[in-house]
């Protein structure tokens, strides 16, 4: 197999370079146009919530609040499978009547700490504005309920509560159009390779020696644009 230098390379990626443009700039468009008009826009809204202490806590040592913090941060895969589980979403489902099985509105909704507080954020996703609102604030309504019966936690607060938010979080326009744009160049540069180990014309002097195998080169005929021009403008 007959080697390539990176000289040949880049000739071959200067010679080719409109393509590679094209071909990147079509990629950006045909996504541009796919995110903007075919794909389904996504609303987010998200309540917080300060989970306070369980019944019967007492501080003992200097440490205890620090150490009270720690274990609500342990504790958020608890509150995050809580908010989620089947009790709590079909609650929510019957109050605000959702046309949704307990699967897809588990998948809508995530929980999260604050900055390694004792906050817990309750987000949900939907294509809805409005309704990602809604069930933000119900989830969060029923998970206080839910959470304070089953660990015994009685000091729970909304510290923020979920409001409509007509912004999109997905799909994001940028990040897809860097995307096309590097799959562009990846795409272009492969078929540029390609094109090249299928082309089985002879481009140099070397390559024809090679070829012909010690067979003496009489003469080599240049290439001229201006010959070119004039051959085919009926001109001799």
């Amino acid at each position: 197999m007959e080697e390539i230098s990176l000289h040949d390379i880049l000739d071959m990626l200067k010679e080719n370079w409109k393509f590679i443009v094209i071909l990147t700039l079509c990629f950006m468009i045909v996504v541009s146009v796919f995110t903007i008009f075919f794909m389904n826009k996504e609303y987010s809204s998200y309540t917080t919530l300060m989970i306070g202490k369980s019944e019967g806590y007492s501080d003992t040592n200097a440490n205890a609040n620090y150490n009270e913090v720690l274990t609500n941060q342990k504790l958020v895969g608890t509150y995050s499978e809580i908010a989620k589980s089947k009790s709590v979403v079909s609650e929510v489902e019957n109050n605000l009547n959702l046309d949704l099985s307990d699967g897809q509105l588990s998948k809508m909704i995530d929980v999260t700490t604050v900055n390694d507080t004792e906050l817990i954020k309750i987000t949900v996703t939907d294509e809805d504005p409005v309704e990602a609102a809604s069930i933000a604030n119900e989830t969060a309504k029923v998970f206080m309920s839910n959470i304070g019966e089953l660990m015994k936690i009685s000091n729970l607060q909304v510290v923020d509560a979920a409001e409509v938010n007509s912004t999109p979080v997905s799909p994001n326009l940028k990040l897809n159009v860097a995307i096309a744009f590097l799959l562009g160049i990846v795409v272009s540069v492969f078929i540029i390779f390609i094109r090249e180990m299928l082309n089985t014309s002879v481009k140099s002097v070397e390559e024809l020696k090679e070829l012909i195998d010690g067979v003496p080169v009489v003469a080599v005929i240049p290439h001229s644009e201006e010959l070119m021009t004039h051959s085919e403008g009926g001109k001799k």
